[in-house]
């Protein structure tokens, strides 16, 4: 076997690190799990790579592997980098890269058969009852389950698939070593057996290894490898035993053990989830939220055409088209006077009431009015919930006289800014996955951006440009982007190139890297403050191939701009200080890049900014992980991964 590549076995080991520090959250573990029950018969090792790099992936081979099954890897794929021992000691190792049937052009192998739920609670019953276990259905248990002795008692209302996981975890017990670990290696057991064979998964507990008691050469890397290790093995051991349950009741004339007391155990139907709302108002007036904000925006849309103000500003940005009235940006033009809206809305029967909880409308005292229109003199983008419809409202300032150039509608029961993504329902009413998301700074961004990158949706390439709209870019606006994506789909971030712009995008870096679908890049207007000034002063077609032609992975981006903060005076190759804080200040970059397939290109990056070679910073980085208290180093462990204090990217260093 060849020698690794010393920059790939870096690579792998950098990953399992990173896999392993992973490993704090209940999403992370019950994420780790399920790759486990996907692909049985992988050790530990490759269990955490596979979660780290591709937790999605379904059957792994190598390049050779597809090739000699008459299947061809696609031009372009990146591998998974997986772990082979080089001898039977378990010190050394090998890096194999892999690839995972979804990126070569094989047909899908056939999907494994559904389990019977009833033969699956009848075979875990008979599993039971030849392990000495007395499982009884209880009412009015303060626990799911209730075990004592040989005897277990679970909730009877429970539903059925719900008691056969917890079933799992119990007779996973008698097979796991005895510690601190075993009650959560048997509910990992229990959910990693549940996935197979079609149970309700198991709500596994994270383990806790700072918890435990410990020998001192064992660190809580080694710990959390080693309980995974345990719960893959054991998870195996009962899938075996469980299948074999399984095809001797299948066999004909064999009756298997408690099958008619398992078929008809009674389960108690569960209620419907609800909401809690607290004060929200109920549906009907939700509606009538979303109706005013309808008829409002209508009312703004016909003052649109008779603004000049508006028109000058709009032709600035270069989004003139926008105020097309065919468009599906709904444009319009808050009046100056006080109560315009008011009078109006007032006029189609919306009482005050409803206006106020719209945020159309406030109380206070302006001119001698007790009521007044929220927006006034303003150019308003409508933005909208989910579902497409209108929930509320930001408005550029035309004045010029206001502190506020935007302004946005106030927290209402439907508009929460935080929750919503302005430009996203408009542009998902278009049909097919979008190829990428484009987030910007400012709804003039979104809709210019929108007009440039439509001149490639005619080649396949899909843009859905979205905005936060005057917050920073937070979880719930990711998760609506992840949501409307599949696997390929890219996320590309730009933010303005002035001083807000940097911040907003160094706070919404360390989330944008967690998205697990395609790339992460950056990209921006060089020369020009934003996306609408770079399309007022050259068109939609050069300002497409700039924006291109700017795209970067994001991390490259990130260390490039961390590495200018660092070393504002230039950095020296000579000072020994200087390569500390270089190297120090590259790592969390890098274990961002190892997850998402850009190490080389970070690497050359940093070395053409650095002036060294990239082995140097290869070798620099890693030398910072190795001064970290580690149980082995890289490509050599006695057990564990190796370090497991490596720092996580914040986006600033």
């Amino acid at each position: 076997m060849h020698p690794p590549s010393h920059a790939l076995l870096h690579t792998a080991m950098l990953t399992l690190q990173l896999a392993v520090a992973d490993l704090t959250s209940a999403q992370a573990w019950h994420r780790l799990l399920d790759v486990a029950a996907r692909h049985r018969g992988r050790g530990a090792n490759d269990v955490l790579l596979i979660a780290r790099q591709r937790s999605d992936a379904t059957e792994l081979a190598t390049h050779d592997q597809w090739r000699a099954r008459g299947a061809h890897v696609r031009r372009g794929e990146r591998g998974l980098l997986l772990l082979r021992p080089l001898d039977d000691t378990g010190d050394a190792f090998d890096v194999v890269r892999v690839f995972d049937i979804a990126q070569t052009d094989a047909v899908p192998s056939p999907q494994r058969p559904s389990y019977d739920l009833v033969r699956v609670v009848a075979a875990l019953a008979g599993l039971a009852g030849e392990a000495g276990l007395t499982v009884r259905l209880r009412q009015g248990l303060n626990t799911a389950v209730r075990a004592d002795g040989d005897r277990l008692d679970l909730a009877a209302d429970l539903p059925l698939s719900a008691a056969a996981g917890l079933l799992v975890g119990q007779m996973a017990l008698p097979m796991l070593p005895t510690g601190p670990a075993r009650s959560v290696q048997a509910s990992g057991v229990a959910r990693v057996v549940a996935r197979r064979f079609g149970l309700q998964p198991v709500d596994a507990p994270v383990p806790q290894p700072r918890h435990w008691a410990a020998p001192p050469d064992r660190t809580a890397s080694d710990l959390l490898v080693d309980t995974t290790a345990v719960v893959i093995r054991t998870a195996d051991a009962v899938t075996a035993r469980l299948e074999r349950a399984l095809a001797r009741s299948a066999a004909p004339g064999v009756i298997p053990a408690q099958r008619r007391s398992a078929a008809h155990t009674p389960t108690r139907r569960q209620p419907a989830p609800t909401t809690d709302s607290g004060p929200a108002l109920d549906q009907g007036n939700r509606a009538a939220l979303y109706a005013v904000n309808a008829a409002a925006a209508a009312f703004y849309a016909t003052k649109l055409p008779t603004s000049r103000t508006a028109a000058a500003y709009l032709r600035s940005r270069g989004i003139s088209a926008a105020a097309d009235p065919d468009s599906s940006w709904q444009l319009g033009v808050a009046p100056a006077g006080g109560d315009v809206l008011l009078q109006h809305l007032r006029s189609l029967g919306f009482v005050d009431q409803v206006m106020l909880a719209a945020g159309l409308v406030t109380a206070g005292h302006m001119h001698g009015r007790g009521i007044y229109d929220v927006f006034r003199d303003r150019l308003v983008f409508p933005i909208h919930a989910p579902d497409g419809q209108i929930a509320g409202f930001t408005g550029r300032d035309l004045s010029e006289r206001s502190r506020a150039k935007f302004y946005n509608t106030p927290e209402t029961t439907i508009f929460h800014k935080g929750e919503l993504l302005y430009g996203l329902a408009p542009q998902l009413r278009e049909k097919g996955t979008p190829t990428r998301f484009l987030v910007v700074e400012g709804p003039t961004d979104t809709i210019a951006a929108h007009l440039a990158y439509s001149a490639s949706a005619a080649a396949g390439v899909r843009t859905v440009v979205v905005a936060p709209g005057g917050t920073a870019f937070t979880s719930a606006q990711f998760a609506l982007l992840a949501a409307a994506a599949d696997r390929d789909t890219s996320l590309v971030m730009s933010f303005d190139v002035d001083q807000a712009g940097v911040k907003a995008l160094e706070r919404a870096y360390p989330l944008a890297m967690s998205w697990p679908h395609g790339r992460v890049l950056g990209t921006g207007p060089k020369g020009f403050k934003d996306i609408a000034e770079l399309l007022a002063a050259r068109g939609p077609d050069s300002t497409l191939l700039d924006l291109l032609a700017a795209e970067r992975p994001l991390a490259l981006l990130a260390v490039e701009r961390a590495l200018a903060k660092a070393f504002p005076d230039g950095f020296h190759a000579d000072w020994p200080e200087a390569r500390v804080r270089a190297y120090r200040t590259v790592a969390p970059y890098l274990l961002d890049a190892v997850r998402h397939g850009d190490v080389d290109l970070l690497l050359q990056s940093v070395a053409s900014q650095l002036r060294v070679a990239p082995h140097e910073v290869s070798q620099g980085v890693i030398q910072h992980f190795e001064d970290v208290p580690t149980s082995g180093a890289p490509g050599r462990r006695t057990a564990g991964p190796g370090p497991t204090s490596a720092p996580r990217s914040t986006g600033a260093a």
